[in-house]
C-alpha cells in the first residue's frame, strides 16, 4: 500500500539559493529504532505520476527479521517547502521527459540542501547498478549500508499531461524499505 500525504499549493516568491547558510553534514542525533517490515506496495493506481517502482523486481531481503532503522528526520519537509518556495520555477520545470537534463536542478539542489544538515540524504535507484535515479522523490539512508531507506515522494503530479494540475510540491512518506538502494550522487 502507498501512503501519500498531499497538502495544497503554495503560493511562493523566488529568491537564490546562497541564501540558505552553508553548514557541515552531522550525523542525525535521533536513537535508531527497530522496524520489522510486514508490508508490500501494491499500488496499481494509473493516476499518480510518482517514480517509486523500480524498473525490474528488487530481490527479497536476506536474513528476515528486522532492520536496525533510524527515523525520518522531522525537518526534512519544512526544507523542503522553503526550498521549493525560494525556486519555483525548478519545480514548474522539473520534467526530466519535457525539459530534459535541467528538470534535475530541483532534486539536486533540494537534495544538496538537506546533505548540509545531513549527509544520509541521497536518491533512490531505479535499477541494481543504481545507473538511474527516481525523478521525484528523496530519499534518506537509515541503516549502515545502502539500502534501508525512507523513501518520500517530493513532487505531485510530477510530468503533468496537458490539462493536468501543475507539479506541486508534497511530503507524502512511503513505508520503509529494507531492500530498495540508495545513491549519494546522480
Amino acid at each position: 500500500m502507498k501512503i501519500c500525504l498531499v497538502l495544497g499549493a503554495l503560493l511562493v516568491a523566488g529568491c537564490d539559493i546562497d541564501n540558505y547558510p552553508a553548514a557541515s553534514p552531522t550525523a542525525p542525533t535521533a536513537t535508531p529504532i527497530s522496524i520489522t517490515i510486514s508490508n508490500v506496495n501494491t499500488n496499481t493506481a494509473s493516476t499518480d505520476k510518482t517514480d517509486t517502482e523500480p524498473e525490474s523486481p528488487s530481490p527479497a531481503p536476506s536474513g528476515g527479521g528486522g532492520v536496525v532503522a533510524l527515523p525520518l528526520p522531522p525537518y526534512g519537509e519544512a526544507v523542503t517547502r522553503e526550498y521549493a518556495a525560494a525556486n519555483p520555477g525548478q519545480v514548474t520545470h522539473s520534467c526530466q521527459l519535457t525539459d530534459g537534463e535541467a528538470a534535475w536542478a530541483f532534486l539536486d539542489g533540494l537534495l544538496r540542501v538537506l546533505s548540509q544538515r545531513d549527509a544520509r540524504w541521497g536518491y533512490l535507484c531505479k535499477d541494481a547498478n543504481c545507473t538511474q535515479q527516481a525523478r521525484d522523490v528523496v530519499a534518506y539512508r537509515a541503516s549502515s549500508g545502502d539500502t534501508g531507506i525512507w523513501i518520500v515522494d517530493v513532487l505531485g503530479n510530477h510530468c503533468p499531461s496537458s490539462g493536468d494540475s501543475p507539479t506541486q510540491v508534497r511530503w507524502g512518506v512511503l513505508p520503509f524499505e529494507t531492500v530498495r538502494r540508495w545513491i549519494g550522487h546522480r
